[in-house]
């Protein structure tokens, strides 16, 4: 199994997608609400999630992920679906 493709593909058409929407709603919330500290927080933490996902993305264009760091990704990814559904 090449968890490396899998793994590129479930960035760029599913979570990365899924990321940014929520960037979206974050920032088109805090312009209604100007001074949530919660909002900032969370679209702070949004921020760092996209940063890092997008290298990932890049280590990946450069082949510098091994498939074990790509299952490892994949496994998090997996927990942290599971955990969303749970809510």
């Amino acid at each position: 199994m090449d968890y490396i493709k899998d793994l590129e593909n479930l960035l760029k058409t599913d979570v990365l997608v899924e990321v940014n929407e929520n960037i979206k709603e974050l920032e088109t919330n805090l312009e209604k609400k100007k001074n949530s500290k919660e909002l900032k927080d969370e679209l702070k933490y949004m921020k760092e999630v996209k940063k890092y996902f997008d290298d990932v993305l890049l280590d990946i264009e450069k082949n510098t992920i091994t498939q074990e760091q790509a299952s490892d990704i994949l496994e998090g990814l997996e927990d942290m679906k599971t955990d969303n559904q749970e809510v």
